[in-house]
């Protein structure tokens, strides 16, 4: 059945620190306060475990540094007036190890997200296929609606003439 009925509730929005993820994250918190969603912002870190003592401590700190970092970005909306202590009561942040996309459906699926608002990195040609997409993985399979945004100054080099 057809239905025009959008209502958004429960947002994903994977961030890599990218410009294209900053994007989305806007996009994201826009999209939260339009719905009254809640807006979990999830950053994937790659890699396996720390192989000694020392690396343990710097893989910590660094996780600290990133959790912390994405916290004083959600309060700065909430003090410059962006978002209401209301929306931002509805933000959350995860930080998890693994593959990108892997851990985006995971959390998508057992967080129950019915949207995903992530960055793309605009890859084309050869680029692409060898890199890879986190992006078109995560469409391909995600379990809701995503909504990809594109870098600035993105150029399809699709002439549709």
């Amino acid at each position: 059945m057809f239905t025009t009925d959008v209502n958004y509730k429960n947002i994903l929005c994977p961030v890599d620190f990218s410009e294209t993820s900053r994007k989305a994250f806007y996009r994201a918190v826009g999209y939260a306060r339009m719905f009254g969603a809640k807006l979990t912002v999830l950053h994937v870190r790659e890699g396996g475990p720390p192989a000694s003592v020392d690396a343990v401590e710097s893989d910590h700190n660094e996780l600290t540094r990133l959790e912390e970092g994405l916290v004083r970005r959600l309060d700065e909306l909430e003090e410059d007036g962006k978002v209401t202590r209301e929306e931002r009561d509805r933000m959350f942040l995860e930080i998890r190890g693994g593959k990108p996309w892997l851990e985006v459906l995971r959390f998508a699926i057992d967080e129950g997200c019915d949207l995903i608002v992530m960055g793309t990195h605009g890859h084309t040609g050869f680029r692409h296929i060898f890199m890879g997409s986190q992006a078109d993985r995560v469409v391909r399979r995600a379990p809701c609606d995503v909504l990809t945004v594109k870098p600035d100054g993105y150029d399809s080099k699709l002439d549709l003439t």
